[in-house]
């Protein structure tokens, strides 16, 4: 009778046979949408890169902006999650990366919630930032420092929201969103990888547009430096929309 570490390799194994599977499967399906999630996850670090070489940028924004690269890490992840069928993880991780792209705006011009987040575990509310970013006087603000934003609001309140929440019912652990007791658990499904990737593709959007919006560099250089960004597929991301 094999020991009980026999029995647990075993269940590893079949688990690394399934995902894998779904993987390879989901690799061969939605490639536009694939394209285009992986092409907007590119665009993500430059955005870091081009604020970050600004010679007076302070030394707490210059700290702040690691925070770009652990979106695109969350944003890749989400995606390699979703195609070997762990629509959960793959979720959670996605909600983190929009809570974490709207936080890099909202603790921008927030020194001390910057500081008190990073080094005294205070905690970021996300409708707190959304309030924040929709202040008629912050509004003010972003349209002397970013003439190029012309628009009434940096980032739809209540698509983030509805994005948020709905990613927040898979991490609280709604009975609806349970997996384990349907008779496919696991497995690859083609609409919900479809769906998985356009809620990917919609937390980029949101952020990509917030960071247009919100930093005249940003919105004068990312499509030139990134011209992938108006590929065919990701043709309705215009910068000056």
């Amino acid at each position: 009778m094999s020991d009980i570490s026999e029995v647990h390799v075993d269940v590893w194994a079949e688990l690394n046979r399934k995902f894998s599977s779904n993987l390879s499967i989901a690799l061969t399906q939605e490639s536009s949408l694939v394209s285009k999630a992986e092409i907007q996850a590119r665009a993500i670090p430059i955005v870091g890169r081009i604020l970050g070489e600004d010679r007076n940028l302070e030394e707490w924004r210059r700290d702040a902006l690691c925070m770009f690269d652990e979106i695109f890490a969350d944003i890749t992840c989400a995606i390699y999650l979703g195609a070997c069928g762990l629509d959960k993880p793959a979720h959670a991780i996605l909600r983190r990366a929009l809570e974490v792209g709207v936080a890099t705006t909202y603790v921008w011009d927030l020194p001390h919630v910057f500081l008190a987040w990073k080094h005294h575990d205070r905690d970021l509310n996300f409708n707190d930032m959304l309030d924040h970013l929709g202040n008629p006087g912050f509004i003010s603000l972003v349209k002397i420092q970013n003439p190029a934003f012309v628009k009434g609001a940096l980032i739809d309140a209540a698509f983030a929201r509805s994005l948020y929440r709905s990613l927040s019912n898979i991490v609280h652990g709604k009975m609806a969103s349970f997996e384990s007791v349907l008779p496919d658990r696991f497995k690859h499904n083609r609409d919900d990888w479809r769906l998985h990737l356009e809620r990917v593709c919609d937390v980029e959007r949101v952020l990509l547009d917030l960071w247009n919006y919100r930093f005249a560099s940003v919105s004068q250089r990312l499509t030139v430096e990134f011209p992938q960004l108006r590929m065919k597929g990701t043709e309705d991301y215009d910068l000056k929309s």
